[in-house]
């Protein structure tokens, strides 16, 4: 009976037709939702790079639904400048090394996305 149980509670009720969604963090400390549903991990992990905190410091996570875990998440780094000033940055950590080597891919392509159109403009 107790092993019937803990499997029920671990298994989710029903499969979401919807795989990934972000999540920000209010200054409040709780997690609301933001944007669309993503089924897409390419679009999802795109999503999730350039969703900006609620807050500065603040969290952002990116969850699966399937898995009922969070992939990725944004972590704030602060330094101080030489003038003395504290600058946060932010570090994306993915605990899906698939997904990592996605957001990878994502930012290379939007790199070379941002020269080309760089030289277009230089060439007109």
């Amino acid at each position: 009976m107790i092993q019937t149980t803990a499997a029920l509670l671990c298994e989710p009720l029903h499969r979401t037709p919807h795989r990934y969604q972000i999540y920000r963090q209010s200054r409040n400390g709780l997690h609301y939702n933001h944007g669309a549903i993503i089924d897409s991990a390419e679009q999802a992990v795109a999503a999730f790079l350039h969703t900006a905190a609620a807050f500065e410091g603040g969290d952002v996570r990116l969850w699966d639904h399937h898995e009922q875990r969070h992939v990725a998440s944004a972590d704030w780094n602060v330094e101080t400048t030489r003038m003395g000033f504290s600058v946060r940055h932010r570090s994306n950590v993915f605990s899906d090394e698939a997904l990592a080597d996605l957001a990878q891919k994502v930012t290379e392509r939007e790199q070379l996305e941002e020269t080309i159109a760089e030289r277009v403009r230089m060439a007109v």
